[in-house]
């Protein structure tokens, strides 16, 4: 079925066929659910798309086709009582011999039927269809950007919310749930119960550890969670207290922010990854703490939490204007505490606009 031409999807799949033009693959098979989503612009959660320097068709299955009919645009969408049948035929009748694949998110298995699907046309391992479609992924346009702002927007208020229900005595799950339904309610996409929310000793681990315990007086808890719209991710990580703290957790928090901040003002296209994490790893190890702060400073994000390219100590590639970022730095002292915080926003032609306007005071309950 022919679908009606607009303009921003056509144009990401024609840089996709400009990409082809310039390998030895006749075309590029697509199954990767975000990669699908992104030249589609729909999010139809099963299906194949194939691309050729002319054509472009997602297949699917009955379960789908209506979905695809009428989200999918820019490409042709066909119905196959069988898929891989339908890979075939179009291999086939499209006269294509060397087919391009997502060669970094292609199990074993799948890569033994295709071979066996597409007859005497061979799979080239040199077209990597992942490594395209996310290279074009990395500069968000404005579309884009607006779903990330959107869902950011519901993060800042989804954390007003939890630092108005959130009390000693609650468990940890009590806070990803609150999160989790308030979001919801929101407009947000999807309960992602994968949310960390981690108190007292387990603000030690960056992501958490193990079990559901009780939130204390003298804890902090540190909770990283997001928001999605039209699949699109927020990001962003708050660590705050309950009762009492200690004056060294106080500290701590203010090296972390100070870290941050630095990081943030630091931001500007044209520098590598490893750069922007250097100004806050800098900062956090001249404060005495080398050693506590091992993850990188942060990930480019989008239709996935975690993209890239990266803040951290070996990221070469240079920022653009476009690429959305987090910047998270940590302090996690073993069998203490951590603390960690997160903005995102993208970078700009000047600096980095900051989408994360939650309160980073450090708030006591």
């Amino acid at each position: 079925m022919e679908k009606a031409e607009d303009k921003k999807t056509q144009n990401r799949i024609e840089k996709i066929q400009q990409a082809l033009r310039e390998s030895q693959a006749d075309g590029l098979l697509i199954e990767d659910r975000s990669n699908r989503h992104y030249l589609t612009r729909a999010d139809v959660w099963q299906g194949s798309l194939i691309v050729t320097e002319e054509k472009a068709v997602l297949l699917v299955d009955f379960r789908y086709y209506q979905m695809a009919i009428s989200g999918v645009k820019g490409c042709d969408v066909k119905l196959c009582k069988n898929v891989d049948d339908g890979i075939g035929q179009i291999v086939k009748d499209w006269n294509i011999g060397r087919l391009g694949f997502e060669t970094g998110v292609l199990s074993y298995l799948r890569h033994k039927k295709l071979e066996a699907v597409i007859g005497k046309a061979r799979l080239d391992e040199e077209t990597c269809g992942d490594r395209l479609v996310k290279e074009c992924r990395k500069i968000k346009d404005e579309e884009e950007l607006s779903y990330l702002r959107q869902a950011q927007e519901i993060s800042d208020r989804a954390y007003e919310h939890i630092l108005n229900v959130a009390r000693a005595g609650m468990k940890e799950s009590d806070i990803r749930m609150a999160l989790g339904t308030y979001m919801i309610r929101q407009g947000s996409e999807g309960f992602d119960i994968g949310y960390i929310s981690s108190s007292g000793e387990k603000t030690s681990l960056p992501h958490g550890g193990f079990g559901d315990k009780v939130i204390e007086k003298g804890d902090l808890l540190m909770i990283d969670f997001g928001a999605i719209i039209n699949g699109y991710r927020s990001d962003m990580t708050r660590t705050f207290g309950f009762g009492n703290l200690s004056s060294k957790q106080k500290e701590i928090y203010q090296i972390v922010l100070d870290a941050q901040e630095k990081a943030l003002s630091g931001i500007r296209p044209g520098m590598k990854g490893k750069e922007v994490d250097k100004i806050a790893r800098d900062y956090i190890h001249q404060a005495g703490y080398e050693g506590c702060f091992d993850h990188g400073l942060g990930h480019s994000i989008g239709l996935d939490g975690h993209e890239n390219p990266r803040f951290n100590e070996v990221e070469e590639e240079l920022l653009r204007p476009g690429v959305v970022m987090t910047v998270e730095p940590g302090i996690y002292l073993p069998h203490e505490f951590g603390v960690r915080i997160e903005d995102m926003g993208v970078v700009t032609e000047s600096g980095f606009e900051n989408f994360t306007k939650a309160t980073k005071e450090l708030i006591i309950i």
